[in-house]
């Protein structure tokens, strides 16, 4: 496991990278473009970014293969810092095509060499909302300090095509450890609730009203995905999901007034993003890139279901919401279409094996 932690931690640095330049631009350009553009701004990235995971995760299982998709994901991003300059809206789509292509592309090499542990694959995982954070709360500054993560994403760029590009490894066999009907209807139904509290605290209560509040959830993200990862490797993952849920359950709930009780939650909360991750690769263990996609877009993209009826949305679609409704609920259709054709076909392999 030891080899494997550098292969973690470059493309978790890179990870957090991409997600601190995708909040610095939204955030940057919503205090220049207040309204409707913000907004619009928003919902494209979230479609590119979360909604375009799935898609990319089906190709690169398609055609097997990391560079091509890598290389391009991360020049993209390249692109998108270069163009946020003079251009910061065709910056946010560009980065959040490229942003879709390293959370599919990262997630596929840690899942292929982890070994079947949880420490790498949260050392991936945790800078991903920290960034996102940082990102947000520098976006005052000028977009001339994009180019100090440039200057990082260009680094690790010729350290990863140096060391050479991991192959594609297909497993034809499901692993042992699958979670039975019943543990997974308790997760799940801790999970939504989680999900629920953390929601609405997010857009109600401490991002608008608490002046650090997204600097300590990040931070509260960073910590639960590593110090969860590593427990959950100590004491095994079912023991440490009937932990985690409950409290993060328990502590959103509590935590609608006090930022401290609502970082331990969300702490809580993001520690199952490692196990959500191993969960769904060990499901479906010929389709990796499919389920990196599906764990760290797709899940995302549902979780945050009630932001598609805010207002403020609604009136950036205000001239085609017939068309956004129609596309909400075409995204939502095929992606519970293709879940059901991807668990189907594992459980016929499962059977005939």
């Amino acid at each position: 496991m030891k080899k494997q932690i550098p292969v973690s931690l470059q493309w978790g640095i890179l990870h957090g990278i991409n997600d601190w330049i995708s909040g610095y631009l939204l955030m940057h350009f919503s205090l220049s473009n207040p309204g409707k553009e913000s907004i619009t701004a928003l919902v494209l990235y979230v479609i590119l970014a979360f909604g375009g995971q799935l898609p990319l995760g089906l190709l690169v299982d398609r055609w097997k293969t990391l560079k091509v998709f890598g290389q391009l994901s991360i020049l993209l991003l390249m692109i998108a810092t270069i163009f946020s300059i003079h251009f910061i809206f065709t910056a946010i789509i560009i980065a959040g095509i490229a942003s879709a292509g390293i959370h599919v592309i990262g997630g596929t090499i840690c899942l292929q060499q982890s070994e079947n542990k949880l420490t790498p694959l949260g050392i991936f995982t945790a800078p991903g909302v920290a960034g996102l954070a940082f990102g947000g709360f520098c976006g005052m500054l000028s977009t001339e300090w994009i180019l100090l993560p440039l200057s990082f994403i260009f680094l690790l760029f010729w350290h990863i095509n140096k060391k050479g590009w991991p192959v594609y490894i297909k497993k034809n066999h499901p692993l042992s450890n699958l979670p039975g009907a019943h543990d997974l209807a308790m997760i799940l139904i801790l999970l939504l609730m989680t999900v629920r509290s953390f929601i609405f605290d997010m857009i109600n209560q401490f991002s608008v009203q608490m002046e650090y509040g997204l600097i300590i959830l990040g931070l509260s993200a960073f910590l639960g995905k590593i110090i969860g990862a590593v427990i959950a490797d100590k004491i095994g993952w079912k023991n440490w999901l009937y932990i985690s849920l409950p409290l993060a359950f328990f502590f959103c709930e509590i935590g609608r007034n006090n930022i401290w009780a609502l970082g331990f939650g969300v702490a809580c909360l993001q520690s199952s993003v490692p196990l959500t991750l191993q969960m769904m690769y060990t499901a479906l263990p010929e389709y990796p890139a499919t389920s990196a996609a599906m764990s760290l877009g797709t899940v995302i993209a549902l979780a945050g279901l009630p932001i598609y009826s805010l207002p403020e949305i609604h009136g950036a679609f205000a001239q085609s919401k017939e068309y956004y409704y129609s596309l909400v609920i075409v995204l939502f259709v095929l992606i519970a279409f293709l879940f059901w054709m991807y668990f189907k076909k594992n459980h016929q392999q499962v059977t005939e094996s």
